[in-house]
């Protein structure tokens, strides 16, 4: 790490844990990927969350994130595959 790099964040949640109240995008895409469906950090970016910045990171509400997902996955289109 150069002079200026900083360390990056570590995720503090994990599967089996209680959701936080808040969190970043990288933590909230894993707890929308292992509730939901798998989402990247960056496609929160464009999602309507309301962000909230109280330093230098950009939190999100983790329920509302979820009820987001939760409608997406229930307006989402479903079709049979295969034969």
């Amino acid at each position: 790490m150069g002079e200026f790099d900083q360390p990056r964040p570590t995720i503090l949640w994990s599967p089996g844990a209680p959701h936080p109240k808040y969190a970043d995008r990288k933590t909230l895409a894993i707890i929308i990927s292992h509730e939901c469906f798998p989402v990247a950090p960056r496609t929160l970016r464009d999602w309507p969350l309301v962000a909230i910045r109280p330093g230098k990171r950009v939190i999100y509400d983790v329920q509302a994130a979820l009820s987001y997902a939760r409608a997406l996955i229930s307006a989402a289109p479903t079709y049979k595959q295969g034969k």
